[in-house]
């Protein structure tokens, strides 16, 4: 009796599981004898596929990212209906089959069956449980706007609006910055504010961090010198990557008697590349060339 029912159980399961496969995939398939209106000159299917998952591999409007994923689901229903098929055919040998190595070999492919049935349901089940857009071969990536051109016309140097725009910036700064040195701690500038970038025979301070505003009234109080400013935020005076950028408390100084005195020491006098670091500024002495723009001797100062 056990073994009747172990029997009929080994027929029974693989058809109940292919009647529910086949009631799963039924609605996607249609009969060919339908009316079948044909609007694609490309392509026309020999069945009527309206309403089905057939329907989006047939569509012209369809991407290749479509076809892929409904080639995925049809791939694994496929597979389930060839696992129960192959389960109908254990079946049937276990129970026709009088010999014990027959129905190990049926064994087998029960066995077979069931874990490629389980790993090929858990594919798709896992993805879609750690993340449904695992399943989603067309993913969605942020457009890159577009990179804003250059203006095209140029200022009277020469130079973009954009570049126009930072030195813009300077000038608005210069008056606050020159009153400051000037009138508060009697510090000189040596030439009048620039107004564009690549105008020559100009120095600004508009920008200068407040280190080099503050250490420039410091230097002066202690020196008790002639402190001449000849280079400040006028970047594009200076060297290639050069350090006199607004925000930066760089400067260059003019090389007085006094100055000299007062960094190396009465009578002293520098030469190029000599390096000096007194009261949270380092000094540089460079002269004619030294940077490839340099137009005379001078002290390159950052304060700290």
């Amino acid at each position: 009796m056990q073994r009747t029912l172990l029997t009929l159980s080994y027929v029974l399961f693989p058809a109940l599981l292919l009647g529910f496969f086949v009631l799963i995939i039924a609605p996607y398939f249609v009969h060919a004898a339908e009316a079948i209106k044909c609007t694609n000159a490309s392509f026309c299917p020999l069945a009527d596929v309206k309403g089905s998952r057939l329907e989006a591999l047939y569509s012209t409007d369809q991407n290749l990212v479509t076809y892929l994923k409904t080639l995925f689901k049809m791939a694994i229903s496929v597979g389930a209906i060839a696992a129960v098929l192959r389960l109908v055919y254990a079946g049937y040998i276990y129970m026709a089959g009088d010999v014990w190595t027959t129905k190990e070999k049926a064994k087998g492919i029960f066995r077979d069956v069931f874990l490629g049935l389980f790993l090929l349901l858990s594919i798709y089940i896992i993805l879609s449980q750690i993340n449904p857009n695992l399943l989603n071969l067309d993913p969605k990536l942020a457009k890159i706007g577009d990179i804003p051109k250059t203006p095209s016309y140029t200022t009277p140097y020469g130079l973009s609006p954009l570049e126009q725009g930072a030195v813009n910036k300077v000038v608005a700064d210069e008056a606050r910055v020159r009153t400051i040195l000037t009138n508060q701690f009697h510090v000189g500038i040596n030439k009048a504010a620039c107004t564009a970038i690549g105008q020559r025979n100009c120095t600004s301070v508009g920008g200068l961090g407040e280190f080099a505003i503050n250490g420039l009234g410091s230097l002066k109080s202690r020196c008790n010198c002639d402190v001449t400013v000849t280079g400040g935020t006028e970047w594009w005076l200076h060297s290639g990557g050069t350090s006199h950028q607004p925000g930066q408390s760089v400067v260059d100084l003019s090389p007085s008697t006094g100055l000299n005195d007062y960094l190396l020491g009465p009578g002293m006098a520098p030469s190029s590349g000599t390096n000096v670091i007194k009261n949270n500024a380092q000094y540089k002495y460079e002269t004619t060339g030294d940077n490839g723009v340099s137009t005379g001797p001078h002290w390159h100062v950052i304060f700290n």
